[in-house]
């Protein structure tokens, strides 16, 4: 295993912005040493403290190596896990290649042109994909709201693409569920802070936006929405104030619907255009990626693939998340 960085002390002393600095160098620093993504996630398993997969306590203490890479064993239940236990790059073939997956990823490549350029099959290109977007979904912990804030709801096509029926039950229910519309719970504020969420069938429900509202809203904020009846009736303990934007009415100042609007619509363009849409089931990772592109990535690909890396390997739950979505048929949705 090589190490990325000479001291590592003094690269874990470092502050904010030197760190972004140093994500934005990591994928030339890392080409050039013939370093690959478990080197990484050593790196980041130092500033990162690990939690026993089976029980996720926190009181671990180091048991050895194996196969070069740190073993851990959990105080409370006793159990053994590797640094890599639960993270993206669990289970990983052709480490190597990663990296650039993530820059394919990055160029909006498609999955069958990553699994050219990097001679690997489809589904594992698939997998890949899945496994980093996965990860990406714990960013969500990291975006909290300051000010105004303007919150309303993206209706997009309940979709299944890529599954295929076993039963004629299976497509039948499918059928049904291809009725609807899924809705997906859109937050902005004046700083550029931004969440999407994955809410259910139809429309988003009042208490569904509260519970939201309820971990997310800053103490005195204010609010911004349509004139929808759930969000009309909604209210959050920590609301200075709450602001009915009706199209009918001239809108009151800087208080405006305007940017979450646009948000949403870039949004819909990108997974429709791009991804020709996407199985609802993995809407939400996708939104996630979306949400980092717009609060941590700065659109530049060498850079990013830094900053892309650096939020995956921060997930000691990714591998188990993937899992999920991948045997379960469908998102449930109520």
């Amino acid at each position: 295993m090589k190490n990325i960085v000479s001291n590592l002390q003094e690269h874990l002393s470092k502050g904010k912005h030197q760190n972004l600095e140093f994500l934005n160098d990591l994928y030339n620093k890392m080409k050039n040493d013939g370093s690959d993504v478990l080197d990484y996630q050593h790196l980041k398993a130092q500033s990162v403290s690990p939690q026993c997969p089976s029980c996720h306590s926190i009181h671990i203490k180091k048991n050895g190596h194996q196969q070069g890479l740190q073993m851990y064993k959990c105080k409370d239940c006793g159990k053994n896990f590797r640094e890599t236990t639960g993270t993206f790059v669990y289970y990983l073939h052709k480490k190597e290649l990663m990296l650039d997956y993530i820059r394919l990823m990055l160029e909006g490549k498609t999955l069958r042109q990553c699994s050219k350029e990097l001679h690997i099959s489809l589904p594992t290109s698939f997998e890949w994909r899945h496994r980093i977007l996965s990860a990406l979904r714990s960013f969500e912990n990291n975006v909290n709201f300051f000010g105004i804030m303007e919150i309303d709801e993206l209706l997009m096509k309940y979709s299944e693409k890529g599954h295929r029926y076993k039963t004629v039950e299976e497509y039948l229910m499918a059928q049904e569920l291809k009725q609807h519309n899924v809705a997906v719970l859109s937050m902005i504020d004046r700083s550029g802070n931004m969440l999407c969420q994955l809410t259910g069938l139809d429309n988003v429900k009042k208490d569904q936006i509260e519970k939201i509202l309820g971990t997310k809203t800053p103490k005195n904020g204010v609010i911004c929405t349509s004139d929808s009846k759930e969000f009309k009736n909604l209210t959050a303990e920590n609301l200075k104030d709450k602001i009915v934007i009706i199209k009918s009415t001239k809108q009151h100042r800087q208080h405006s619907l305007s940017i979450v609007k646009g948000k949403e619509s870039d949004f819909a363009h990108w997974i429709n255009a791009t991804f020709r849409g996407v199985a609802t089931k993995y809407l939400q990772s996708y939104i996630m990626w979306y949400v980092v592109k717009h609060k941590y990535l700065l659109d530049r690909v060498i850079d990013d693939i830094g900053r892309m890396l650096n939020l995956a390997a921060s997930d000691w739950e990714a591998w188990y998340v993937y899992c999920i979505l991948r045997l379960k048929p469908r998102e449930r949705l109520t």
